[in-house]
């Protein structure tokens, strides 16, 4: 049998490999890259650092009105839309040039549950009210919908990508598709979209456009390292011993919200509310979520530290790409 530690590192790693089932699977989709909990990645591994010390635990029932100290080197939901309006400005003005009217993605018909800021469900449920209606499944949640769009002709995909299948990625290393002639104009590399890109500061350190890798990481990591750390795990065991003698057997909060069973009965189901509301009882007696944003935060921290001059420059990367998308909108 599986020990906490074990169960836990098991679970964030199907949760980082879009692996969950269930209540889980329901409480970590969202449409904002900063997710609440970590994506896969293979760059963190050499980021481990010995268990930092930590002067007080604050007691908290949620932290979804706190923020980790990742959060400073990583894009806010505001600043990803500003750079999406910014990219899809200058890539109408470069379709121009081809003879084309770019039509930017049509705005979802219903645009389902957002997550509003990083910690909201990392520590997955901790609300009674809000448990004791939805269960494992974020309130009022729904996946986004978007209305259907013609297929654009091959031309107008390769202006815009500089591909005519309209595939603007391209493997690590390689240069983006472009280079042809259409009206005796010179398509840019990846397209117009690869030209916006550019003209946003985009690059391979900055994630194209996105998070940079090396912020990521270190949110990975602080999360990776809270797993298995012994103050975290200790919290885990007073959490279990509160859940079992309220008639339910689990080792780690995790293991609770990716029960198996939640796919098959539901995560909003009578007896999936009434375990979520016990899970989200028991976190708050034992100070579960205190402990385990205290710990994640310590790491997080640490690893900032140890990587300051790096870190600065992520930083001041994101407010340049934010005045250029600002200079973007306004011309």
């Amino acid at each position: 049998m599986e020990t906490a530690e074990q169960m836990a590192t098991t679970a964030s790693t199907r949760a980082r490999s879009g692996l969950l089932t269930g209540g889980a699977l329901l409480l970590l989709t969202t449409a904002c890259s900063s997710s609440g909990t970590p994506a896969a990645t293979s760059t963190d591994q050499g980021l481990k650092v010995p268990p930092p010390s930590v002067s007080a635990v604050p007691t908290l029932a949620k932290a979804d009105d706190k923020a980790l100290p990742i959060e400073a080197y990583l894009l806010t939901p505001e600043q990803q839309q500003q750079l999406i309006r910014a990219r899809d400005a200058l890539t109408a003005r470069c379709m121009t040039r081809f003879g084309f009217t770019y039509a930017p993605e049509p705005a979802p018909t219903d645009p389902g549950t957002r997550q509003k800021n990083l910690t909201q469900w990392r520590y997955f449920v901790t609300d009674t009210t809000e448990t004791a209606q939805y269960g494992y499944t974020a309130k009022d949640f729904r996946h986004g919908q978007k209305p259907s769009r013609a297929p654009e002709p091959p031309a107008y995909l390769l202006a815009l990508t500089g591909s005519a299948d309209g595939a603007v990625a391209v493997a690590p290393g390689q240069t983006p598709k472009g280079g042809q002639d259409i009206n005796g104009q010179r398509i840019p590399p990846g397209g117009c979209i690869g030209e916006a890109l550019g003209k946003l500061g985009a690059s391979t350190a900055n994630g194209n456009g996105g998070d940079a890798q090396l912020a990521s990481d270190i949110k990975n990591s602080g999360w990776n390292q809270s797993l298995a750390d012994s103050r975290l795990l200790a919290a885990f065991t007073a959490w279990s011993g509160c859940m079992k003698a309220k008639g339910y057997d689990y080792p780690t909060p995790i293991a609770a919200a990716d029960d198996p069973q939640w796919q098959t009965i539901g995560a909003s189901s009578e007896k999936a509310r009434q375990t979520a509301t016990a899970d989200a009882t028991c976190k708050a007696e034992h100070n579960v979520v205190g402990i385990w944003y205290t710990v994640e935060s310590a790491y997080e921290t640490t690893l900032i530290e140890q990587n300051a001059e790096a870190m600065r420059a992520i930083r001041q990367d994101i407010d340049n790409r934010m005045k250029l998308a600002a200079q973007a909108l306004a011309s």
